[in-house]
């Protein structure tokens, strides 16, 4: 078994000084949330909306806890129909790449949203 014991040793880490804001000094799991999400590329950021908006419109962790694979593929189409920049194409996409990484990204932004909305609910 391997040992895990060496933990990274901030002390000794000059960006964390560096960067470390000590009116942070006590946080809450949304003041982290907000300052890691600030750190999402541009693009991320303007899809979240769009994924926040349909998990509004149709998630509640209360009564589905884990929506079917069926669902979350179906409120993926939303997204992308509802977000649709004038430049994205699927067809071109698929054509491109062979797959279609927008889609993949879009699926796991609206998965890590299902998980981040039922964290609290089911720790």
């Amino acid at each position: 078994m391997g040992e895990y014991t060496n933990y990274p040793d901030y002390n000794d880490c000059p960006d964390y000084h560096d960067h470390y804001d000590h009116k942070h000094d006590y946080c809450t799991y949304d003041m982290i949330e907000a300052e890691m999400m600030s750190m999402h590329d541009p693009l991320c950021q303007e899809i979240m909306h769009h994924v926040r908006m349909v998990c509004d419109r149709h998630d509640d962790p209360w009564r589905c806890p884990c929506p079917t694979r069926e669902m979350v593929e179906r409120w993926c189409d939303e997204v992308l129909y509802s977000w649709s920049p004038s430049w994205y194409s699927a067809e071109a996409e698929t054509q491109q790449f062979g797959r279609r990484p927008l889609r993949s990204l879009v699926l796991a932004l609206l998965i890590f949203e299902l998980l981040r909305r039922r964290r609290r609910l089911y720790r």
